[in-house]
């Protein structure tokens, strides 16, 4: 074979430059595209478009508060990021810091309940069988099924759990991902399950209700490793109603009429407080658990008492009139009476009088709060 000459030799080389010039275009042009396709896919799981579509609404302007919304009664007021929700009779209704209406959710359910989370508004008929998810802007998943629901939750991932009765047994809680997909079905034959409880990585279920043994009342707590990797645990307490369920990191918190446990996912009770009476109002913060007891009619008036995170009283603040609510955003409490709104700190050790009469409720965010006065919805900052 003839030896090649310089000039073969040099064109070789160019051939061999082109083509890894272009093998090296070609990778970068694969690893472009799959970026892009593993933030399209990342994006559906994590439900990216709701969150822009969010701080989209969240810019527009308007005129500001006070706003005056329809007749129809107020159920709950739920301070939201870069808004407020007001969740009434026949509506959702969504309005950003500067008082403009981004989405209005219209329903006929007879006892709305509304949930908030991560951008996302779970509002559901309790005692019906309708439910609808919403952000700011739009309806994200609706639905309707055989089966009366009893509760329903939601985590920031987007990540929602509702309860109905029925099913195999007394109840079931089916739990659904941010596209509306089931991911875990959850029937009870021992107890109804209404108060539930997602963590922040959509792994843990707790789900807890009503039990009837022999006659007496009691509470139940199940909880569930929804990735399977650790056995369901279920625990029980005779003579107590389940009031709420909050998970904090990697331990449930349950409240009760009795009391207050911190509670491992292996079911172990590591703290536990017990109340004097049934508490009359409940907020769970950052900080800790707060809890309103007694009846503002009698002498010793109503305590409002604050528990740190091993649930340990930390402080106390007695006030005169009945305590309409207990709400705890960062280091604040709010406690509205029927004729003031109180702001302390986390322990209750300083407690100011806004000085503000006619709040009819209030929703806490961050530094501001919205309430419902005489003047209609308004915000105020601290």
């Amino acid at each position: 074979m003839s030896e090649l000459t310089e000039f073969e030799q040099a064109r070789r080389r160019r051939r061999r430059k082109k083509n890894w010039r272009r093998t090296r275009k070609l990778a970068a042009l694969l690893a472009v595209i799959a970026v892009f396709g593993l933030l399209f896919f990342a994006g559906r799981q994590l439900g990216w478009g709701s969150y822009l579509t969010n701080a989209a609404a969240s810019l527009r302007g308007g005129k500001g508060f006070p706003v005056m919304p329809d007749r129809q009664e107020t159920r709950q007021l739920i301070g939201m990021k870069g808004g407020v929700a007001l969740c009434a009779e026949g509506s959702v209704t969504v309005y950003n810091t500067g008082g403009v209406v981004t989405g209005e959710f219209l329903h006929s359910y007879n006892n709305p309940v509304s949930v908030y989370s991560g951008g996302r508004l779970l509002t559901y008929d309790a005692g019906g069988t309708d439910w609808l998810l919403t952000n700011k802007t739009k309806t994200l998943q609706s639905g309707t099924g055989q089966g009366i629901l009893l509760g329903g939750t939601l985590n920031d991932k987007g990540t929602a759990a509702l309860s109905r009765r029925g099913g195999s047994g007394l109840s079931a809680v089916t739990v659904y991902n941010a596209r509306g997909e089931e991911l875990f079905l959850l029937e009870s034959g021992d107890s109804y399950l209404s108060v539930l409880a997602l963590n922040d990585k959509g792994t843990w279920l707790a789900a807890g209700g009503v039990t009837s043994s022999g006659g007496a009342l009691g509470c139940a707590v199940k909880l569930h490793d929804m990735t399977g990797r650790q056995p369901a645990v279920s625990l029980g307490w005779e003579d107590e109603i389940l009031l709420k369920l909050q998970w904090r990191g990697e331990t449930l918190l349950a409240v009760t009429n009795r009391g207050a446990r911190v509670i491992s996912t292996g079911g172990a009770v590591l703290e536990e407080a017990r109340f004097a009476e049934a508490p009359t109002a409940i907020a769970i913060g950052a900080s800790g658990l707060y809890i309103a007891c007694g009846d503002s009619r009698e002498a010793a008036g109503v305590t409002v008492t604050a528990y740190d995170a091993e649930l340990n009283p930390v402080g106390t603040k007695t006030v005169a009139e009945r305590v309409l609510s207990l709400s705890a955003e960062k280091n604040h409490v709010w406690i509205l009476t029927e004729s003031t709104l109180l702001l302390g700190d986390a322990a209750l050790a300083e407690v100011t009088d806004r000085e503000e009469a006619g709040i009819r409720q209030i929703a806490p965010w961050q530094n501001s709060y919205y309430c419902i006065t005489e003047e209609g919805l308004t915000r105020r900052k601290l």
